[in-house]
């Protein structure tokens, strides 16, 4: 029933937001995190945003759920860390080519971009942290 909601409230919102032709979600992960957390929260499922900068020592802001009883990492905006020839100036690489080279990395990249959560356990976090590798300081 949680997970239900959850996947309701997500498509409502994205329902809201790719009217105004947003190709790319890059700057919109506070937005989008902040309100489906606020969604969610009004309709009595438990939900914290997280900065992955209090996470994996990047100097980068980027804004993700965790919903339910600890149950889901929600993530309504990871496709802007695919390789599409963009910058990757904080990362070592970009985060959806470092998820991608493990076969459990690959199923949660691929849940990310169709669904925008995955099941939460102690392996899927890190993996999901782990792929926001800070780029080596420049002297």
């Amino acid at each position: 029933m949680e997970e239900e909601i959850i996947r309701i409230t997500i498509n409502e919102m994205l329902e809201e937001i790719k009217p105004t032709d947003v190709d790319n979600f890059e700057g919109l992960c506070y937005f989008c995190s902040n309100n489906l957390m606020y969604d969610l929260l009004q309709q009595e499922i438990k939900a914290d945003m997280l900065n992955i900068r209090d996470y994996t020592g990047v100097d980068y802001d980027h804004y993700f759920l965790i919903a339910g009883d600890n149950e889901y990492l929600i993530d309504l905006t990871y496709s802007q860390f695919l390789p599409n020839g963009g910058e990757v100036r904080f990362f070592e690489d970009f985060p959806a080519s470092v998820l991608s080279s493990s076969e459990d990395g690959k199923d949660i990249l691929n849940h990310l971009l169709s669904d925008y959560y995955i099941k939460l356990t102690d392996d899927s976090l890190k993996l999901y942290l782990n792929s926001f590798k800070p780029a080596a300081k420049r002297r």
